[in-house]
């Protein structure tokens, strides 16, 4: 309990209206659901001791519950992975438990290279900007997971921030906005390249800036394996919703990052011509497609996690794949809905 209350201590200060009520209870706002978006001074977020030891963490207003290793790492993923560290170093797992292999992974784990030494240093990520940021009101409007808000950054003068990047990229600065930064990583989580998103309805939504010219402009690659069945998708955001996946952020395949282990997954348009010679293409190279059912009917997937349609993205997908002549008989139904 006194290397919880240790590490509670430590991400206090990332914790709106932290104060400890009692000897072993804290109160706070929640840092998962933001509390209440009308009343500043509201906190529902309580951490309290559990029976058998150690703490818990529990929101009254979106009723999550989470252990306390949960709760730092979804607060500081790096202040989470010391957690792990002291925590399996000073034996306090107890012998006859196993560790698992997240544990050991955390263990290993070195602070992302981008973080500390890439040219995304001087911005913030999503996961650290406060509950009422615009920004951050946006990411939870998309419902994106939490895993990726430590991932996410917010560029506050996105013309200024590339060409700090790429000196001289933008001519001028005039009419410069805030955007997302979505990051590219390859697999040694080395940034080559990045999209910004836009947050107005108008305008130009997506700008891919890319650092190294001859890369691919994919994302997903610092955590999908491509040795296992893998999904490409058309939109990063869209493959933040599904396991083991990579997105083409430039609409076009390279087909060097594709092998026996992919499975597309295009937007869910059938009267998309576009869209239609996409499949059609990728059938005909004999990999395999999803094909959405006729019940599905949001164009993409962050679309359908939106509308409620389905919250079991990766089942709809797995029990949806197919190849060659079934691929070809499923593709002409979906045309014709």
């Amino acid at each position: 309990m006194w290397l919880e209350q240790k590490y509670i201590g430590l991400i206090s200060n990332r914790l709106d209206r932290f104060k400890r009520v009692k000897a072993r209870h804290y109160n706070f706002r929640c840092p998962v659901c933001g509390d209440s978006r009308k009343n500043k001074y509201k906190a529902r977020g309580w951490i309290f001791p559990k029976d058998d030891g150690g703490y818990l963490y529990h929101c009254h207003n979106c009723s999550i519950t989470l252990g306390i290793d949960k709760l730092l790492e979804f607060v500081d993923p790096i202040v989470y992975q010391e957690f792990i560290r002291e925590k399996i170093s000073d034996n306090l797992v107890p012998q006859e438990r196993k560790i698992s292999e997240a544990e050991v992974l955390a263990v290993k784990m070195k602070p992302p290279k981008f973080v500390k030494s890439s040219e995304l240093k001087n911005l913030k990520k999503i996961s650290q900007l406060s509950h009422d940021h615009p920004a951050k009101a946006y990411i939870n409007k998309r419902q994106i997971p939490t895993l990726y808000h430590a991932k996410l950054f917010y560029a506050p003068r996105f013309k200024q921030f590339v060409n700090s990047v790429l000196p001289g990229k933008f001519d001028t600065l005039d009419n410069d906005e805030p955007r997302l930064i979505i990051p590219f990583l390859d697999e040694d989580k080395n940034l080559f390249g990045f999209q910004g998103r836009s947050f107005r309805k108008d305008g130009i939504r997506y700008i891919t800036i890319m650092i190294d010219t001859k890369k691919s402009k994919v994302f997903g690659l610092d955590t999908c394996d491509r040795s296992k069945t893998h999904y490409i998708l058309e939109g990063p955001i869209d493959s933040m919703f599904v396991d083991n996946s990579i997105a083409m952020a430039g609409g076009s395949i390279d087909w060097d990052l594709v092998n026996e282990n992919s499975v597309f997954v295009y937007d869910n348009e059938p009267r998309s011509k576009e869209t239609c010679a996409k499949i059609e293409k990728t059938i005909d190279k004999g990999y395999k497609v999803v094909i959405f059912p006729e019940t599905i009917k949001s164009k993409d997937v962050n679309d359908m996690i939106l509308t409620s349609e389905t919250m079991y993205i990766d089942e709809v997908l797995r029990d949806n794949i197919s190849s060659g002549l079934e691929a070809k008989i499923h593709y002409t139904a979906w045309k014709r809905i």
